[in-house]
């Protein structure tokens, strides 16, 4: 477990949680639990604090201040966005899965997993354009006017790498089955002269590279088998 303060990719701004239910799905085909979607991170998380009561067993309450990160997510066919929130300021890489935290189950579960007892660098994990599959929990909210809002929350634990057949046809390079070795070997042509992870990452942006070919960088880079400058 982590007990130092994460920052979240020199995040500034203190965000307050949004507490009106605007109906930005408004329009959009409806999304149900039964079915598994794919989804992609819209925009780099924004963060906010809260303070969360915890009751002791003596009766007393504790009040805990956490740091939140807010995600958005679209579904691919529909547009929709789906939401969730990690709690991001202390880390549990228990081997109780109970006890895990949400943030380290759902990097797990993508096949990227955190570095244990290491604060996190979030740019490096939460790419904007990652692709995933899973399911949503519906929830149907009021807004100001008293009508009824439908919102989409990410359903963390059915969470998983696309399939091959999901990327199949796009237009970028034809490496949806190809081993990590290719995926990599790619990556690293595209950001070659690139001085750092940034740099690099910023590159394979601009060149549309595939969430695939981005996220074989990444894994690459921590485990420290990328030397810089590029070559």
């Amino acid at each position: 477990m982590s007990d130092g303060q994460i920052d979240l990719g020199n995040y500034q701004s203190q965000v307050v949680e949004q507490k009106s239910f605007d109906d930005q799905n408004k329009g959009k085909p409806l999304l149900n639990t039964d079915d598994e979607y794919i989804f992609s991170l819209i925009k780099f998380p924004h963060g906010y604090k809260k303070n969360d009561e915890k009751k002791n067993a003596d009766g007393s309450i504790t009040t805990i201040l956490k740091t939140m990160a807010v995600c958005e997510f679209e579904e691919k066919k529909t547009k929709n966005i789906v939401t969730t929130q990690f709690r991001i300021d202390k880390l549990n890489f228990g081997s109780d899965e109970k006890f895990r935290s949400g943030v380290v189950k759902f990097f797990q579960k993508l096949g990227l997993p955190l570095t244990e007892n290491k604060i996190p660098d979030w740019k490096e994990h939460f790419v904007v354009g990652m692709r995933f599959r899973g399911r949503v929990v519906v929830k149907v909210m009021k807004d100001k006017d008293n009508n009824d809002v439908t919102k989409y929350y990410l359903d963390v634990p059915t969470v998983r790498k696309l399939l091959a057949s999901d990327t199949a046809g796009e237009s970028f390079t034809s490496t949806e089955t190809a081993p990590s070795d290719v995926l990599l070997a790619t990556a690293l042509k595209i950001t070659v002269g690139c001085e750092d992870a940034m740099s690099a990452t910023n590159k394979l942006f601009e060149r549309n590279a595939k969430t695939e070919v981005v996220q074989a960088f990444l894994a690459a880079h921590k485990a420290g088998s990328i030397k810089f400058p590029i070559q």
